[in-house]
Formats: C-alpha cells, structure tokens, sequence
C-alpha cells in the first residue's frame, strides 16, 4: 500500500540517500517507490520528468542548504581563523551537508554530468567563494584567498569520497582536524 505523501520535500531525506548509496545511474522509479512507499503515479505527481526531476529538485535543496548553513561567512559574523575553523568543523558535524556533498561527487561522476555541470559548478564556487572570503579577512589578497580555499575545497570533497570509500568516518574526521592544524599554522595573523 503505497504511503501518503503530502508534501514533495518530505522525499528528499529518502531520495538523497538512495542517490547516495546508489550513485545517479543507479536509482530507478520502482527503487524509489520501494524506498518511499509511494506507487508510481505518486512518483510522477511529484517528479513529472522522472528521474532528471528528482536530481533538479536534490540540486536545489543542496543550494539552498548550504546557503543557510554558510550564510553566517558571508554576513562577516565570522572572522579570521576562527571562521576557518568553524566552516571546516561544518563538514565534521553537519551529516546532511556532508550528505550533500556526497550526493553533488556522485552526480558529477555520473552519466548525467555534462547535463548538471553548470549547477555542479556552481555549488563548488559557490563553497570556495564563502571560505576564501573568510580566508581574506587574515590580510590575503583576493586571488591568493581563493587558491587556499580551491585547495581545502577540494581536500574536503577528496577526504570525504576517500572515507566513504574506506567506509571509516573517522578518517574523515581526522583529515579535517589536519587540515584545520596545517591552515592555522600557515596563516598569518592580522
């Protein structure tokens, strides 16, 4: 008996995780309805467009996430290294984000990334642009803020895949403590 659904957001926790678990390529209609208890009429009310619906609407409550999560670096409330600090310890703690992550690195290996690559783009400026404004505020020129911020990007997205791979959180966790010591370390102080 399929399950009643009122609202279409109600699908995202399900639908992110099947995503995540089972890449982009690999989710299909009748994984969905076993996963929401939804038949498939349930499934086209909400997402017309099948599958390339689903991914749109992941997309867009990606963005919005990690707009609300992130607003605080870019309203200047955080500063410094201790901003740093706290926008790395967000991928620690905040499993959703992370899930967001996870599902924004499936989506761009699969099948379907020449379709997304603008919005895949996008999310990872996006990410750079709000920790290298925080990096900025430690006395760095605009160009050399990004690059700092490019390459922790990029080390979080690596170390998240990598311990997901592992399937150890832990690495995870400890990479990040790493990469919080090395920026500490290496940025000067205003």
């Amino acid at each position: 008996m399929a399950k009643a659904v009122t609202e279409k957001v109600d699908l995202v926790p399900k639908l992110l995780e099947l995503f995540c678990n089972y890449g982009v390529d690999g989710v299909s209609i009748k994984m969905v309805g076993e996963s929401t208890g939804l038949g498939k009429g349930s499934i086209y009310y909400f997402f017309p467009g099948g599958k390339p619906d689903m991914v749109d609407y992941i997309i867009l409550h990606a963005e919005q996430y990690l707009n609300e999560k992130l607003s605080l670096l870019s309203e200047n409330k955080l500063k410094g290294k201790k901003g740093i600090e706290d926008f790395l310890n967000t991928f620690v703690y905040d499993t959703l984000l992370l899930s967001y992550i996870h599902f924004m690195s499936s989506l761009a290996l699969s099948h379907h990334r020449v379709h997304y690559m603008d919005k895949l783009n996008l999310f990872y400026k996006d990410l750079t642009l709000k920790l290298s404004k925080v990096i900025s505020k430690e006395g760095y020129p605009h160009s050399k803020a990004w690059n700092i911020s490019e390459n922790v990007i990029v080390s979080v997205y690596g170390s998240y895949l990598f311990s997901c791979s592992l399937d150890d959180k832990n690495y995870f966790q400890n990479r990040i403590k790493k990469l919080n010591k090395i920026l500490m370390e290496n940025l000067k102080s205003n």
